[in-house]
């Protein structure tokens, strides 16, 4: 047995590496035959291994462990131990400073790694542990200063690389298990296990081929829901409804009184010069109370006897005739007659709900408000014949029949009587109403609208079909000569007040009448958007017959011939039938319900927040 040299002098400064190498190895080789298969005599390796690590010349990875190696199979660990034959040819210093010769020193490093090995053994079973679940020893290697300091000012991984990555891992698995649990058909195809790419692309096809059908049949049906949800029936159950009385509005050939004009020019009688003067007076005042949009070349545009355009209107009503005529009617409910403003001058309309806002008086006090008309005028079958009756007229006319909910409009079929005949006048009515269920939906989805539908009005506060017109030729003319005719409402509901055309004014419009009374023209664009009224009454004339009444002018209308047939709007696609509809594609092509649109809901809101933030 070969003694034991231990070595506890402290290496010289400045001594060489290699020299230190191999008095370590040297001291390591000579207790190699104390070595025994306990790790308990392995403390000069200790020393020999943290000395290496100390000097730079062996490097160990932080957190690495060195697995059994060789210790598979001990008995050659041991047949190392002692080799009796062993030369020594190394030299090693010794604690007295003299010198020692190894021949073998491949022996002594195999005894070094095979104590090392035994010591990072924690227990007998890691020796008969598989090759497959040993870790491979680092290897032994020598590293010098400058590398140690490369490693050492190596960059490491960012805290926030690091979250990074921890992130996307956390919703990649969440949409994995998204996909696995959800209820919808075919989902689950594109996270399963043992399926390859090529199945999962087929997949992944089917499922947009499903949602492209999808959504171009729900785009088809909302566009339906959208332009023609309605439907116009025909309604022949003649006794239960009632029909609305005809409606009518009177202009009389006669507006100007002459005794006013007459006390006019007295008052302005520096205006009035000359005879002729006085007497162009008298045929402008007459021409610009009778003008309209068919007869606007016949006003003479040569003089304007210092009255501007704004000043028309008040003229006309200061020296206007008094037309008060008299109805009386055989309906249940009293009808009455208002003075309006019409484009065709100052009328009178009968049994009218909308003739009131157009009323000088309404426009002057600048009133907005809506007025009560109280009950509408109706006629049952039951009834019998009912007429209505104008006396007193005491002039040729012009009358325009007419729903109650609407005005009359210049393109419409005008009658004129006399002013000596007694005229009766019978009509047929073909009505439309709407559906209490069709005020839920929009105007567009209807085509039509209700009276207190006016908020695209500006100067009136309710709608009718007749008014939208009228304020369309307003706007047309506005835009194209810069001014309106005298006998619209000057004043809009957002307080602005648009000019009054003078007679420079009503010479443009002479050249442009044709396109405002056809609202239609090649060089302007004109969209007037007016939609029938939702609640129309329609009334053609039947016959009509005149006599000579010794009384004057007389008028006598009614409905003799009772409708027997109604239309009515109906709602035919609900917002119910779209939910039904689009339900029943989502459920034919991927399997799916209104819960299954929930649990995604549930998954990337509350589930997600928790996956991601609290797991």
């Amino acid at each position: 047995m070969r003694h034991q040299i231990s070595d506890n002098t402290p290496s010289p400064v400045g001594s060489n590496s290699t020299e230190s190498l191999n008095g370590i190895y040297e001291s390591a080789s000579t207790s190699d035959s104390m070595l025994t298969s306990s790790t308990a005599s392995l403390q000069p390796l200790q020393q020999a291994e943290a000395h290496l690590v100390e000097t730079g010349m062996r490097t160990e990875p932080k957190g690495s462990r060195l697995g059994p190696g060789l210790l598979l199979f001990p008995g050659t660990a041991q047949r190392h131990h002692h080799n009796p034959g062993a030369n020594y040819t190394d030299r090693e210093q010794g604690a007295f400073g003299g010198t020692k010769t190894i021949s073998n020193a491949n022996d002594g490093h195999v005894a070094i790694n095979q104590q090392r090995k035994q010591q990072q053994q924690r227990s007998i079973r890691s020796i008969r542990r598989p090759p497959l679940y040993q870790a491979a020893p680092p290897p032994l290697t020598r590293t010098s200063k400058g590398d140690a300091e490369e490693q050492e000012h190596a960059p490491e991984p960012t805290p926030d690389a690091y979250r990074g990555s921890k992130v996307g891992a956390k919703v990649h698995a969440f949409i994995i298990e998204f996909l696995q649990g959800s209820s919808i058909h075919g989902f689950i195809y594109l996270a399963k296990l043992g399926l390859n790419f090529v199945e999962r692309m087929l997949w992944f096809a089917f499922i947009c081929v499903a949602l492209f059908s999808i959504i171009s049949l729900s785009k088809r049906t909302w566009h339906r829901f959208q332009t023609s949800p309605m439907v116009i029936s025909m309604d022949r159950n003649k006794l239960v409804w009632n029909t609305s009385f005809p409606s009518l509005t009177v202009c009389p050939h006669k507006r100007i009184d002459e005794l006013k004009v007459e006390d006019y020019i007295f008052s302005h009688s520096e205006d009035f010069q000359t005879e002729e003067d006085q007497e162009d007076f008298r045929d402008f005042i007459v021409k610009l109370a009778s003008l309209t949009y068919d007869n606007l070349e016949s006003l003479p545009l040569n003089k304007s006897f210092g009255i501007s355009g704004e000043k028309y209107l008040d003229l006309l009503y200061e020296l206007k005739w008094a037309f008060e005529p008299e109805i009386s009617s055989g309906a249940a409910v009293k009808m009455f007659i208002y003075e309006t403003q019409t484009e065709f001058g100052i009328c009178h309309a009968v049994n009218s709900l909308v003739a009131r806002y157009n009323s000088f008086d309404y426009w002057r006090s600048n009133d907005w408000s809506i007025l009560d008309h109280g009950d509408r005028v109706t006629v049952h079958p039951l009834d019998g014949e009912i007429y209505a009756q104008i006396i007193n007229l005491s002039t040729a006319y012009d009358v325009y029949f007419h729903g109650a909910g609407d005005v009359p409009s210049i393109s419409k079929q005008r009658y004129t009587f006399p002013e000596s005949d007694y005229t009766t006048v019978e009509l047929i009515a073909l009505e439309i109403y709407t559906n209490e269920e069709a005020r839920a939906f929009t105007t567009k989805q209807r085509s039509c609208r209700f009276n207190y539908e006016a908020e695209d009005m500006q100067s009136v506060p309710i709608y009718s079909f007749g008014l939208c017109l009228s304020e369309c030729r307003m706007f047309f003319a506005l835009r194209a000569c810069g001014c309106i005719p005298h006998f619209y409402r000057n004043r809009l509901r957002n307080g602005r007040r648009l000019p009054v055309c003078g007679l420079e004014g009503i010479g443009c419009l002479v050249r442009i009448k044709r396109e405002i009374i056809s609202l239609k023209s090649d060089k302007y664009k004109i969209n007037c958007n007016c939609l029938a009224n939702c609640d129309d009454s329609n009334f053609f004339v039947q016959s009509h017959r005149s006599r000579v009444w010794f009384l004057g002018a007389n008028l006598q209308w009614g409905i003799i011939d009772y409708p027997k047939m109604q239309l009515r709007r109906d709602v035919l696609f609900s917002f119910a039938d779209v939910l039904v509809y689009i339900g029943g594609l989502v459920g034919f092509f991927l399997g799916c319900s209104a819960l299954s649109f929930t649990e995604i809901i549930y998954y990337f809101t509350a589930r997600f927040v928790r996956r991601m933030f609290f797991n």
